[in-house]
């Protein structure tokens, strides 16, 4: 083979990892947009569906010893969760997350059992699930939901396209080792693309009379594009520790439901914290700074 069919082939085998990661993106969007349109119980059913999902591929992600049994347990808590949520508000879900939590590490450290399989998950899972939730049902729920999943996606892939292109220095090589200084560099840049197609819709589209402060938007764009990629350097850490390569398998080739939005359960808690310091609504936290 030619020096130049071999650089050829491997520009193309960078693109196709790319490519892939975009149709991921464009079928997770398909699949979301009615739920998140219609809001309310039907958002509440399709994030229960990935919530169920995520606590099967979490207890073989840290390799319960009853990987049947913990999930189960994930996926009722989880549930619990959510409906005492949407009844009556994110900060009861969230006091809810923290109560069971530290009953179940009272009970595991009696028993000398493990922590983290069923209620490491409860906070992995339930916590984001539960601020997505909360977040769609603000007066402005939809734009901030789309917000949300348009920047972790362009941070996705603009973090893989640079990486893979451009290459160069590790970001954090014993973590996650294909990981690089440009790939962050394509994260932050997605965020703010994502930031001002946000920008541009919202002042286009909504009637509520909030106008978005500018440099409140590029500044958050820059954390939430560390947030999620430090949340997938915390999931990269996990599977090196327990020598997994993928969460799961209902991507074929491309991973599971963990591995494609281990950015987004970051980028949902950190807004949730936002939004706690703040002490206002979610739009206002993200958009409107004083």
């Amino acid at each position: 083979m030619s020096e130049k069919s071999a650089e050829s082939n491997n520009l193309s085998d960078k693109f196709a990892g790319l490519l892939q990661r975009v149709q991921t993106a464009v079928v997770l969007l398909l699949i979301l947009s009615a739920p998140v349109l219609l809001g309310g119980f039907w958002f509440l059913v399709i994030l229960a569906i990935v919530g169920v999902i995520m606590a099967r591929e979490w207890v073989g992600l840290l390799q319960s010893e009853d990987p049947g049994r913990d999930a189960l347990w994930i996926s009722l808590l989880m549930l619990n969760v959510l409906i005492y949520g949407y009844a009556t508000s994110l900060a009861d879900a969230l006091a809810l997350i923290v109560f069971i939590s530290l009953v179940g590490a009272a009970l595991s450290f009696k028993r000398g059992s493990r922590f983290t399989p069923v209620f490491g998950g409860l906070i992995y899972i339930a916590w984001p699930l539960a601020a997505a939730s909360g977040f769609r049902d603000d007066a402005m729920g939809l734009m901030v939901i789309f917000y949300i999943l348009v920047s972790v996606w362009a941070v996705d892939i603009f973090a893989m396209f640079s990486g893979k292109i451009i290459g160069g220095p590790k970001l954090a090589q014993r973590l996650s080792p294909n990981k690089t200084w440009a790939g962050m560099l394509g994260a932050i840049l997605g965020a703010l693309v994502a930031a001002a197609l946000s920008y541009g819709l919202i002042v286009s589209f909504d009637d509520s009379g909030l106008v978005p402060n500018v440099t409140a938007l590029a500044v958050l764009a820059v954390v939430l594009a560390v947030v999620a990629q430090g949340a997938d350097l915390f999931e990269s850490w996990l599977k090196r520790k327990y020598q997994i390569k993928d969460s799961g398998n209902i991507f074929p080739g491309h991973g599971g439901i963990l591995d494609r939005v281990d950015g987004l359960v970051g980028v949902l808690i950190f807004l949730h914290l936002l939004t706690l310091v703040r002490g206002v609504d979610i739009s206002q936290a993200l958009w409107v700074w004083s």
